[in-house]
């Protein structure tokens, strides 16, 4: 497949962000996975995009200081069904515990086989110009070990591209980094009923800016947060539009009972019952991100 390794012309790259109007495109992925497992089912193209959404939010690209490779996802042990289904899904890596103490897990893969099937997952399907930058040096690394273990290497796609409103990449960024909130006042009628995600660095503003337009509802701010930029729908009305696509393409992580609870707090908001029954629906909003 050529010979691909870090030059100046893919540091330019990295820091120049261009997205283009591609699709999610799995086809170099799928033909490797059937080469090294030709008796399991391949991954489905809707659980690859879940899956790259869901990476940039939550995962990491890991180069050790020995050269090792390690594609990580880590999440708390209360969440780990959803590690589970990602190595259900994928049918490889392993699930870990990371630590006992701070309660939490890890999904990894570190050998080179399977490692080689990671970086054709996300090859030219990533969004966020800042992960796809850490993705494309951890590419370079897996290159510069293929060569010396003379395997073939993989050619890098630089551009990103942009997610839709008909595939899942939303959904897993969402279970990822999305904040469902109710917010009342017990010695008020009114009350907050918001979306939320947040963003580091103005080089992925451009990409808050086309969710805002996916959706065509919302509001871009800078948090508190030196250079940290939110992407918020507020209101009933406005939150229909994120409900509706997340009705279509699922959560998978322990997120969605905070979803489902939000949405059905969204229906009693709408038949007044923060008026009739308002400590009842305080307590309940308290539980959309402890469930």
């Amino acid at each position: 497949e050529g010979i691909y390794y870090f030059t100046p012309t893919l540091y330019t790259a990295l820091i120049t962000p261009c997205s283009s109007d591609r699709s999610f495109y799995f086809s170099a992925f799928f033909e490797s996975y059937s080469q090294k497992y030709p008796n399991k089912s391949k991954p489905s193209q809707e659980f690859l995009e879940w899956l790259v959404g869901f990476t940039e939010g939550d995962g990491a690209f890991t180069v050790t200081k020995r050269g090792n490779l390690q594609f990580v996802i880590t999440q708390s042990t209360e969440d780990v069904k959803v590690l589970y289904h990602i190595y259900n899904n994928l049918g490889f890596g392993t699930v870990i515990q990371q630590s006992k103490s701070s309660k939490t897990h890890r999904f990894i893969v570190q050998d080179m086989p399977n490692l080689l099937l990671i970086c054709k997952i996300f090859n030219g399907n990533m969004v966020f110009f800042t992960r796809n930058s850490k993705f494309l040096i951890f590419l370079s690394a897996y290159n510069a070990l293929a060569l010396r273990m003379k395997l073939n290497t993989i050619h890098p796609i630089l551009d990103t591209l942009l997610p839709t409103l008909k595939d899942n990449w939303f959904a897993g960024f969402t279970d990822a980094e999305g904040c469902f909130s109710l917010s009342l006042l017990s010695n008020s009628t009114a009350y907050r009923f918001r979306f939320i995600i947040s963003q580091k660095w103005s080089v992925n503003l451009s990409i808050l800016k086309h969710i805002k337009y996916m959706f065509g509802v919302g509001d871009i701010s800078q948090h508190s947060n030196l250079d940290n930029w939110e992407y918020r729908v507020n209101g009933v009305k406005n939150c229909y539009y994120i409900i509706s696509y997340l009705d279509a393409y699922l959560l998978q992580s322990k997120k969605k009972e905070s979803y489902l609870l939000w949405k059905e707090l969204r229906l009693r908001l709408i038949n007044g019952e923060h008026l009739k029954n308002r400590i009842d629906v305080i307590k309940q909003a308290k539980r959309i991100n402890n469930k």
